[in-house]
Parts: C-alpha cells; sequence; structure tokens
C-alpha cells in the first residue's frame, strides 16, 4: 500500500497491542532535562494538601523556559505521577493514573490536582482552554508514525492514524486542555476502544509535543506507560460552526442539488 492509498475500517479484533503500536514512539523525545535532580520540591495542593517530592531519577523535561514536566511512579500507591511545574510562576497541575476496574473493564483512571510551589502565594491554576479547537494537526512521532489530530470542541478530539503500525484506525475522544503558556498546552485525552489514557505538552510556538501515555493493555495483560515527543506541522484552523450558522448563497443551493 502507498503512502496516498487509503486504508478501509479494521474490526477492534484486529486492533494492535500498545505495545506494538508504540515501538520508537521516544524516538522524537526531547532531551531529558537534570535541572531539578537533587532538589526537594514543597507542592501546596487543593484542599490544603502539603506534598514534598524529592527529585531523583524521574524523567524531566524543561518543555519552557523554567517550565518543566515531571513523570514518575510511586509503587506504595500504585499510580504514575505525570507533574507540570512552573518554577517562574509557582503554577502546579498533577495527573494522578491508577488502574480503575469499577466498570468491570481495567482502564487507568487519571485524576487532575491543582497547586503551588509552597514559596509563591496567590497562585492562579493553569485555566482550561478552548484555545486548540478548530485546529488540525499533524503529530510525526517517529520516521514511520504520523497521526492527525482534529480539536471539535472544548471536550472532543479525533485522531487518526496517517502512517504506521496503527495506519488507517481513527476514533473520537474525550479529551480536557489546560493552558500552560502562551501557545503551550497540556492536552489530555482518554481513548474509548483503547483502555489507554495520554497526557502530552503540545508546544505550538517550538511545534512539538512532549508526553506519556499510560494504560492497561488487555492483550499481553500488564500495565503499559510510555514517554514519547513528536514533531507538529498544523495544517489549518477552521470555523465549520460559523459556516453553518451562515445563510446559504444561491450558488450553495444550486450545488446542494437546487434544493429549497
Amino acid at each position: 500500500m502507498t503512502s496516498a492509498e487509503s486504508s478501509g475500517f479494521l474490526n477492534v479484533s484486529k486492533w494492535p497491542t500498545l505495545e506494538e503500536l508504540s515501538v520508537g514512539f521516544e524516538e522524537n523525545l526531547m532531551p531529558a532535562s537534570f535541572a531539578l535532580v537533587g532538589e526537594t520540591i514543597a507542592i501546596n495542593f487543593e484542599g490544603n494538601v502539603l506534598i514534598t517530592h524529592h527529585v531523583d531519577n524521574e524523567k524531566a523535561f524543561e518543555v519552557r523556559t523554567g517550565i518543566f514536566f515531571i513523570d514518575f511512579y510511586k509503587p506504595d500507591f500504585e499510580e504514575h505521577v505525570s507533574l507540570i511545574c512552573n518554577r517562574c510562576t509557582g503554577q502546579v497541575i498533577a495527573g494522578l493514573s491508577r488502574l480503575d476496574s469499577t466498570t468491570g473493564e481495567q482502564r487507568t483512571k487519571t485524576e487532575f490536582l491543582h497547586g503551588n510551589i509552597n514559596t509563591f502565594t496567590n497562585v492562579p491554576a493553569f485555566p482550561e482552554t478552548e484555545e486548540l479547537v478548530r485546529r488540525h494537526i499533524v503529530y510525526r512521532y517517529t520516521p514511520r508514525d504520523a497521526y492527525e489530530h482534529v480539536y471539535l470542541n472544548r471536550g472532543t478530539l479525533t485522531w487518526h492514524c496517517l502512517s504506521g503500525t496503527e495506519k488507517g484506525l481513527a476514533d473520537t475522544e474525550f479529551s480536557r486542555t489546560f493552558k500552560l503558556g502562551d501557545q503551550l498546552y497540556l492536552l489530555f485525552w482518554t481513548e474509548t476502544i483503547m483502555p489507554v489514557e495520554s497526557f502530552v505538552v503540545v508546544d505550538l510556538q517550538k511545534m512539538r509535543s512532549t508526553g506519556r501515555f499510560s494504560c492497561w493493555d488487555p492483550k499481553p495483560q500488564r500495565v503499559v506507560h510510555m514517554l514519547f515527543g513528536s514533531y507538529a506541522t498544523q495544517l489549518a484552523k477552521t470555523d465549520a460552526a460559523a459556516v453553518a450558522a451562515s445563510p446559504l448563497s444561491m450558488g450553495t443551493r444550486k450545488h446542494d442539488g437546487n434544493k429549497t
């Protein structure tokens, strides 16, 4: 099949495992930062909860000057922690991911907590944003694997694999987006078919993404947690709602078969 050819519908039973689809996804991951190694960060979270964390061997990435994405596992709580920490403003947001089987299916469930570095006061939370809505972006994780995203509304995105292990697969998922800075976003989405959740920093200035996915892979029956990075290309920013709200022109009516 050539790159110009389109794949057809593929039954879920034939989808690859998460380990298979993620091979090589760290190829475009930005270099890790060691700026925080040896430091102890004290964070005030919602509900007057103070947590101190000593940075040791965790993976950390300085996605913008002073803004760090830190990812680590807490074995005592059996949860993965993905942390965004702005050392300049004191803002912190944490994604706590753990396995949950209350629906009868083993899935990852992520809870978000806002906080601030305890040496800062009156720190606003990272706000949720609609700034990705209507954007059409291609993310290239490896020379072989490329995906397109279309952000439909505040809580919904559609992804489609253009090339690679999942070529032709697509779905529409629940998502949340937080504004971390100018053209810098935290994008979270949870997939419907595959029990996977992704926590990704999208930088539309540098046109890169840095993140992780965490999930229970039902085929090999084990937890899969992987860091990944990509280079991004924005194809368009559209406004379909404005088009739908605008009056039809005579030319459009004729194009639609002279319907009145």
